[in-house]
């Protein structure tokens, strides 16, 4: 063999040997690439959070101690922060590797506005405001049909009252509310008071029952003992025994903009059931007061309508 073939063979030997090597390469970045980003890379999800709980959850973000995040705590009045809570928890549960931060919003329409537009990235709302937007996907139910209650709330001095006749005859009182908190109104008319009026603000509708133009209206059951609302020194008491549910359920909204939204919404169901099953969820709504324990056993007004329909969904606040 002379020196020259020789040294061609040994040329050809490196190629194939580099090609071999080439060729490994190739196929183990492919098969990296094949892996489901949700195994090796940190999604950044972005979190709208209105400006009045905005500087709480964005602290809760920031603190490396995780117990503000474990719902352990009793946090009265912080929606914003529940659902941060259950986001993060339920992203983790369902296996993706997710950062979530906060995002400032003036309100919540402004939340749902940056979702769609692909501004931010998820946030809770009501089923019927999901399903009415093409450019979002929703999650499992955080909050169940009929989750959410709410008292026939009373100045004082109409508390006695309330006790001296039968609830049934609410027919016979003035009610009061805010007509855009669309799922409150509904119910509102589904219990036929003697007049419905819309206030244009909260604090219009506390007037109005302070000034007798009004004998009650729909407010979220309050976690202080008394379970008393006050809005600029006016407060108002539940009637008790008895509540309203709303027929809806709250669910986390997706925006299709956000990239791999099926597989973060599929992580999201998964994680969201699990968090249901080993009870983080009810711990996070009960510590929080959206569902409040010392009302479990009262009697719900609107139940028969409620359980005629279980599947209508209707408009919300």
């Amino acid at each position: 063999m002379s020196p020259k073939t020789f040294a061609t063979r040994s040329t050809d030997k490196a190629r194939f040997g580099i090609f071999v090597a080439l060729s490994f390469t190739l196929c183990a970045l492919a098969a990296f690439r094949s892996v489901p980003a949700n195994a090796t890379e940190t999604v950044d999800i972005r979190f709208p959070v209105r400006e009045a709980e905005f500087d709480a959850v964005l602290s809760c973000q920031n603190d490396n101690n995780p117990d503000c995040r474990s719902c352990l705590a009793y946090r009265p009045n912080s929606t914003s922060l529940v659902m941060y809570s259950i986001l993060e928890k339920a992203l983790q549960a369902g296996g993706l590797a997710a950062r979530v931060e906060v995002v400032p919003s003036p309100n919540s329409e402004r939340s749902r506005m940056m979702v769609s537009e692909g501004f931010a990235d998820i946030k809770s709302d009501w089923d019927f405001n999901i399903d009415a937007d093409p450019e979002a996907l929703k999650s499992a139910p955080i909050l169940r049909r009929g989750a959410v209650e709410k008292g026939i709330y009373v100045r004082e001095d109409n508390l006695t009252l309330s006790d001296n006749k039968p609830i049934s005859n609410v027919h016979n009182m003035s009610a009061v509310s805010i007509r855009t908190w669309r799922l409150d109104w509904d119910v509102l008319e589904s219990l036929a008071p003697a007049s419905l009026t819309s206030a244009a603000t909260k604090q219009q509708m506390y007037a109005m029952i302070n000034a007798n133009r009004a004998d009650f209206t729909l407010l979220e059951f309050s976690s202080t003992p008394a379970m008393v609302r006050e809005v600029e020194g006016i407060r108002l008491y539940p009637v008790p025994g008895v509540k309203v549910t709303l027929p809806a359920s709250q669910h986390f909204m997706i925006s299709r903009h956000l990239p791999d939204a099926d597989k973060i919404v599929g992580a999201l169901n998964s994680g969201i059931n699990a968090l249901h099953a080993n009870g983080f969820i009810h711990q996070c709504l009960t510590n929080s007061g959206i569902i409040n324990e010392q009302v479990k056993d009262w009697r719900i007004l609107n139940a028969a309508e409620d359980q005629m329909a279980p599947e209508k969904t209707t408009p919300s606040n």
